[in-house]
């Protein structure tokens, strides 16, 4: 069984501070992106694709969506690797230049009239870029500001990344519905949908000057502090620790985390990122009022994540994120029959408890995710089953919801969708064991505790 090392709780108030910051931004970013292209997926479908066809226009952006999704877990073994072995900061100030400057250049592409198949190829590839590139920002944030964070704390301090991702669709939203009201569908189609991604470009730079400035987490440093002096010990010659070891013995932990991540990509996406489409296509509302109605559920979605990850340290991670899982598995079908009858408020008072329970998964995860695994192995133990979750049940939700209701004709089948994954959420939860309220395990402490005692260096 796994050993635990020093907790946290020294650090500095204004050190947390800055390091919650930091770590938030990145993500904000990642998720501005993500839902900007969403939201304007209607007028994208027109700039990127032939127009003959609205439903092919559309489902062909939601594939471009999707399949950006597919680098994901490559990219997660290659920065978690990596942050795991040269640490966590250097990688997160890797990504966050690499997704904010693809991200960036996505706003300069020119449209199908004027370049063809070019266009949407171009759009693909920097899609594929920046996916690449975050795979690494969300997992790293979460594992930066756990590393740092006070054990009592740790859920609510590591909600900062939900918070900063929900921040990330809330900014998108808010663009989306200005532009959509402020302006013409001309004015949209030709230089309206490129401003909220030539927005990336300076804030990419802002939050690499944040990351920058701040040290490695104390658990990573210390850990490297211990391998320092074990090398220097009697028993050099003796192979105390293997990193890919740690690794295998972390993937039972690593398959109840991806099980646990269906439900929230899936619903994260489902919910946030296809539901103005939803309200568009199905319930009749212009693009201005689906925006608003998103809009209004970010706004209650960020304010319900502190208090579930809040929760979460007073009862347990297990117990909240069961309560969602179970949510889902019971209301999906009567969220989505609702949401198709329109209205703001009906559609906003559904989103809005729909939300509230999604909170209870989406604030805690990243808590429960580091607290699975030891700190030679916890970015990637962290980073491949978000991924990998991401591209099975996130990237293709959008998908997925436009495809039931094209195969069934029933406005209400993306409610399927949404109770499989809380099925296989909830099993992956009856697998695992609490872990809120220690100190982050680390495998390696034990190895050196067995090895490194009673020898004195020569």
């Amino acid at each position: 069984m796994p050993t635990t090392v020093a907790t946290t709780d020294s650090v500095p108030r204004s050190i947390l501070r800055r390091v919650v910051i930091a770590s938030g931004l990145g993500t904000l970013l990642e998720y501005f992106d993500y839902a900007s292209y969403s939201y304007l997926a209607t007028t994208i479908a027109i700039v990127f694709f032939p127009p003959e066809d609205r439903a092919v226009a559309l489902m062909s952006t939601f594939a471009v969506f999707a399949l950006s999704f597919l680098v994901r877990p490559l990219g997660a073994f290659v920065w978690g690797s990596l942050g795991d072995k040269i640490g966590r900061k250097s990688i997160l100030a890797t990504t966050i230049i690499l997704m904010s400057g693809a991200t960036f250049l996505i706003g300069f592409i020119p449209n199908y009239a004027t370049i063809g198949i070019a266009a949407p190829i171009l759009l693909l590839l920097l899609r594929v870029t920046q996916s690449f590139s975050a795979s690494g920002e969300y997992a790293g944030a979460g594992t930066f500001v756990a590393e740092y964070a006070p054990a009592a704390k740790r859920g609510l301090l590591t909600s900062v990344v939900p918070i900063a991702a929900a921040a990330g669709f809330l900014a998108a939203s808010l663009m989306a519905t200005i532009l959509y009201a402020s302006t013409s569908p001309e004015f949209m189609q030709e230089w309206g949908w490129r401003i909220p991604f030539l927005i990336a470009g300076p804030l990419g730079i802002v939050g690499l000057w944040l990351r920058l400035r701040l040290e490695d987490t104390p658990q990573f440093r210390r850990v490297l502090e211990l391998e320092k002096k074990q090398r220097q010990s009697a028993v050099d010659q003796l192979p105390v620790s293997n990193r890919w070891s740690e690794t295998r013995k972390s993937l039972p932990s690593m398959l109840k985390a991806l099980l646990v991540m269906s439900l929230n990509a899936g619903a994260y996406y489902l919910l946030l990122s296809y539901t103005p489409s939803f309200l568009i296509e199905e319930a009749g509302m212009s693009e201005a009022t689906a925006t608003l109605v998103v809009t209004i559920g970010l706004v209650a979605h960020i304010i319900f994540i502190p208090l579930a990850a809040r929760l979460s340290d007073r009862i347990g991670r297990k117990r909240t994120l069961m309560i969602s899982s179970i949510a889902f598995i019971v209301l999906s079908y009567p969220i989505m029959t609702l949401l198709s009858f329109g209205g703001v408020v009906l559609a906003s008072a559904v989103l809005i408890v729909s939300l509230m329970f999604f909170a209870m998964n989406d604030a805690v995860f990243p808590s429960f995710f580091t607290e699975l695994f030891g700190t030679r192995s916890r970015y990637l133990g962290f980073a491949l089953p978000f991924n990998v979750g991401a591209m099975l049940f996130g990237g293709v939700a959008p998908l997925i919801g436009t495809w039931l209701i094209a195969t069934t004709g029933n406005p209400s089948s993306p409610a399927f969708f949404l109770m499989g994954i809380g099925v296989l959420s909830l099993v992956g939860l009856l697998m695992s064991a609490e872990t809120a309220r220690k100190p982050l395990a680390d495998e390696q402490a034990e190895v050196r505790k067995q090895s490194v005692p009673h020898v004195t260096a020569p």
